[in-house]
């Protein structure tokens, strides 16, 4: 809550989340991390299908 103005605090305090600690903040990082490489990775594979079906069917062959 360090960027909520004084003023407004005891409004959203309630509200709030409870504080992350350093341990989890940083296996969060990691999970994400990793769901975007799968996720990357998973891209690239369909981009090189799409190219190859392209270029197959720039050769005249039908899949």
């Amino acid at each position: 809550m360090q960027n909520v103005h004084t003023t407004l605090r005891p409004f959203v305090a309630p509200f709030a989340p409870p504080p992350i600690t350093p341990e989890a903040l940083e296996a969060l990082r990691v999970r994400a991390d990793l769901e975007h490489l799968q996720h990357r990775e998973a891209s690239r594979n369909h981009r090189a299908l799409a190219d190859q079906v392209q270029h197959n069917a720039h050769m005249g062959v039908w899949s």
